[in-house]
């Protein structure tokens, strides 16, 4: 059977999408290493489930109904910083983060492993981060870089404020013009 690589993520409306690749255009355009992320491609990632058979997906969409059966809708903004893991001197993931409100994606977050952990166990679905980072991928580099002197002068995006609804379970396929996201299920919130 074949494998699917799942991700559980946030959905962005389409303008703090384009104002995310807005600017990580202008903040990285000097860099040769980059590789921004497509404007279509753009969210907040919840949990990366990898390689799951075709055939568990429903048990995966049972599990992830089951966590957030426990949350309310709410929102969060978008700090507008720009930082890099595993950091600016070394970057090699180029990213905006969450302002304040985080911890209730890091509750989400958590509630997802749980669930998870418990109904998967089966798809060796890796053990997520503790340190869970709420965060939108700006870009990738194809080898680590110093880009402390590229985003000295970035400025910020608008401080959007996102309304969570809902969470998505989301296909990442590879194919020759890139990375694909294709959206699977969603799951509201109460």
């Amino acid at each position: 059977m074949e494998n699917k690589r799942l991700f559980i993520a946030v959905d962005l409306p389409l303008e703090v999408k384009e104002a995310v690749y807005e600017l990580s255009s202008r903040v990285l355009e000097d860099c040769d290493n980059v590789r921004p992320v497509k404007t279509t491609n753009i969210h907040v990632t919840l949990k990366f489930l990898g390689g799951v058979p075709a055939d568990g997906i429903d048990i995966v969409s049972t599990a992830i109904n089951h966590a957030v059966s426990f949350f309310k809708s709410f929102s969060f903004e978008l700090d507008g910083k720009i930082d890099a893991f595993p950091d600016k001197k070394r970057a090699r993931t180029v990213f905006t983060g969450i302002g304040d409100e985080r911890q209730k994606l890091k509750m989400l977050y958590l509630s997802l492993e749980d669930s998870l952990e418990r109904a998967c166990s089966q798809f060796n679905i890796k053990a997520g981060r503790k340190d869970f980072v709420a965060h939108i991928t700006l870009a990738r580099l194809r080898y680590p870089e110093d880009i402390r002197e590229a985003i000295r002068d970035a400025g910020s995006i608008l401080p959007f404020r996102i309304n969570v609804r809902a969470i998505a379970l989301f296909e990442s396929i590879l194919d020759p013009e890139g990375v694909r996201y294709t959206k699977l299920e969603e799951f509201s919130l109460k």
